[in-house]
């Protein structure tokens, strides 16, 4: 009985002890199965069961691989969402708008970029923008570049005024869709300078330019006048504007457009004022002179012009290259008294010689102003016209940037100026 009684005891113990290493190895199991499937999620390549029985994983790998196992489907998904949460403006970095000097109009969906306070701080900086337009046709400035010319004082000069007026003229006339819009961003402007900001709307050659001039005229109440002799035809556009009534003020606007476009219209426009060029021929010149021609304020005036029109066509050449060859193919299309002069003007620009131009210009004026002393015209007229021909071609020189022609031209007027003061 005693014996019984210990036998039944030891098949309870052993079976007692049994129970938890078979819960154990269930449980192994269960885990196994559950991170075969979590890696068949993952790697699919690791459906296939291998060739050889697994090995029954221990403890310690079955925890390091709950450890890395990916997240169950909803906890993935918040994960997801979150990286692609956009950012916020104010997490990005600022970023320059206009990162190529080259673009000719504001990217899509931006805001132009006002110019910097150092782009116009000068007026070489603000000439030096002007010169390169072409290339980097940075319209929404112009505004900018107005208020500039009128602070560095480029509106006071006569040249220089109706240098300015062309290349807006050019710009509102090459942006049909962006130039009215302009326009107002000029404002305020004091009325005596309005001159400009008129004769630019005047001058650009957009078939709407009375329009504008009548939508803006309320911010130009004092200059009525000026914008109904325009609109009534009682003063030419640009393109109707003779030479012989415009004189070298007309030659500057010609370049202002030119500068601002790139187009040869203007260019050409120019060219019959090398008729009254000295050059042209030469006898006939002084003979001219000699006989009368040059005896009155008027023909001292055709006289300016023609030099200026020299003058700058070679000193434009000189650095605009393509010029040269405009002007060769308007040689066979120009009269003698034209394409004589003009021929003078390419071999001066292709030798870099325009000095010499304007040097003979400069002479050929003089020798008119003598005459002219001699004649009922007067003194005080022919010094005038003679200080405004000294300064001719400052503009056209300094707008592309070669101050060594424009400065020996702007201290001669000066001096010569004092002269005439002094003569009275």
């Amino acid at each position: 009985m005693r014996i019984a009684t210990t036998l039944a005891l030891a098949a309870i113990g052993v079976l007692s002890a049994a129970t938890p290493c078979a819960a154990q190895s269930g449980a192994v199991l269960l885990a196994q199965n559950s991170s075969s499937v979590s890696k068949s999620t993952v790697s699919p390549r690791r459906l296939s069961p291998p060739e050889s029985p697994a090995v029954q994983p221990s403890s310690e790998d079955t925890t390091a691989r709950e450890e890395v196992a990916p997240p169950p489907p909803q906890q993935r998904a918040v994960v997801r969402t979150q990286q692609i949460r956009p950012v916020s403006p104010q997490q990005v970095a600022p970023q320059h708008i206009y990162a190529r000097p080259t673009l000719s109009t504001p990217p899509a969906g931006t805001a132009p970029a006002a110019s910097s306070p150092s782009e116009f701080s000068s007026a070489e900086r603000l000439l030096d923008w002007v010169s390169n337009y072409r290339d980097r046709p940075e319209y929404w400035k112009v505004p900018d570049a107005v208020h500039a010319m009128r602070d560095h004082g480029l509106f006071k000069d006569e040249e220089q005024r109706w240098f300015c007026a062309g290349f807006i003229a050019g710009v509102l006339g090459t942006n049909p869709n962006d130039g009215p819009g302009l326009i107002p961003r000029m404002f305020p402007m004091p009325p005596k300078e309005q001159e400009v900001i008129i004769r630019a709307i005047a001058y650009s050659g957009r078939p709407d330019w009375q329009d504008l001039l009548t939508k803006n005229a309320d911010k130009m109440p004092l200059r009525q006048p000026l914008i109904e002799d325009f609109i009534n035809g009682r003063r030419p556009t640009l393109q109707k504007l003779g030479l012989e009534l415009g004189g070298a003020q007309a030659v500057y606007a010609h370049w202002g457009y030119y500068a601002a476009t790139g187009q040869h219209e203007p260019v050409i426009r120019i060219l019959p004022a090398l008729q009254w060029s000295k050059g042209a021929s030469e006898e006939g010149f002084f003979g001219k002179l000699t006989s009368g021609w040059g005896s009155t304020a008027k023909n001292l005036d055709m006289v300016t012009t023609g030099g200026t029109a020299k003058w700058t066509l070679a000193s434009y050449a000189e650095r605009d290259r393509d010029l040269i060859n405009l002007y060769r193919s308007e040689v066979p299309n120009q009269p003698e008294e034209i394409a004589k002069p003009l021929n003078d003007v390419i071999k001066a620009a292709e030798l870099f010689e325009a000095e010499k131009i304007r040097k003979e210009q400069y002479g050929a004026i003089e020798d008119a102003e003598r005459q002219q002393l001699t004649a009922e015209a007067g003194m005080s007229k022919g010094m005038t016209a003679g200080s405004i021909a000294i300064a001719t071609g400052c503009m056209a020189a300094t707008a592309l940037g070669q101050a060594q022609i424009a400065v020996p031209c702007v201290i001669g007027g000066a001096l010569y100026s004092g002269a005439a003061k002094l003569s009275r």
